[in-house]
């Protein structure tokens, strides 16, 4: 199958590579994108091309990007006049998800969430969480691969919220580890903190560097939060909790 990705970024171009091992043409277009993502992308084997041929060529598009561009991609690709699969792998809320769906009126949307790593075939799984009417086919199109694909349900809207009630407690723990450390500095307690890493609850406790290390995602994990605290809104839950742990990343960011 020819389909094109939005954009081969530190998932999307896992992704993409695991459907090129499968056999199938993968595009992307390089024009306004980094030396990063285009090391990416031909690390993938994927095809460069411009907008409209790898659109107007496509039998299904891949968007997997940060949540804050999401819509915007949709729409580029809708007003192209897209009549294929879309599959829609970024962390949205509802409302951002219906104005994704809304903006692609004459292809078939397929909301999708990644849990875990990029897939590598390492020992952690990357389930591609799927949900609505062609989930199942856009299932196969990842057949035999480092990507384990679950449909969740015959609508849009289960994907994303099962990987937003995921990524609500791995990233919140890591949010809350973070303030941890941050506390503990302030006061000079450091050690003391990391010393309960040997209870049973105490894993996110083991590396200090960790307020550091995750400063290079926090500009995609904030906007994440953002759509978790309107989920949660949504879902008639506690969204303030949400927006309370973006700060977090907007401090690191």
């Amino acid at each position: 199958m020819r389909i094109a990705v939005f954009h081969p970024g530190a998932m999307g171009s896992k992704l993409a590579a695991q459907l090129v091992a499968a056999g199938h043409e993968v595009r992307w277009v390089p024009e306004g994108r980094s030396d990063a993502s285009k090391a990416r992308a031909d690390e993938a084997g994927l095809i460069g091309a411009s907008f409209a041929d790898a659109v107007g060529g496509a039998e299904a598009v891949l968007c997997s990007c940060a949540p804050q561009g999401a819509v915007d991609i949709a729409k580029q690709v809708g007003a192209a006049g897209f009549a294929g699969l879309y599959v829609e792998a970024n962390p949205l809320s509802p409302t951002s998800l219906r104005e994704a769906q809304s903006a692609v009126p004459d292809a078939t949307f397929v909301d999708a969430g990644v849990v875990g790593p990029p897939p590598t075939g390492g020992p952690s799984p990357t389930h591609l969480m799927l949900s609505g009417t062609a989930a199942d086919q856009v299932a196969t199109l990842w057949a035999g691969t480092a990507v384990t694909p679950m449909v969740v349900g015959s609508e849009p809207g289960a994907a994303s919220a099962a990987k937003s009630s995921y990524a609500l407690y791995n990233k919140g723990k890591a949010a809350l580890a973070v303030l941890a450390f941050q506390l503990a500095e302030k006061h000079g307690v450091t050690e003391a903190l990391i010393a309960q890493q040997t209870r049973a609850d105490g894993g996110s406790l083991k590396d200090p560097a960790l307020p550091e290390h995750l400063r290079s995602v926090a500009w995609r994990w904030g906007p994440e939060f953002d759509e978790l605290a309107e989920t949660l809104d949504a879902a008639g839950l506690e969204g303030d909790a949400a927006r309370a742990l973006r700060q977090v990343w907007t401090r690191l960011s």
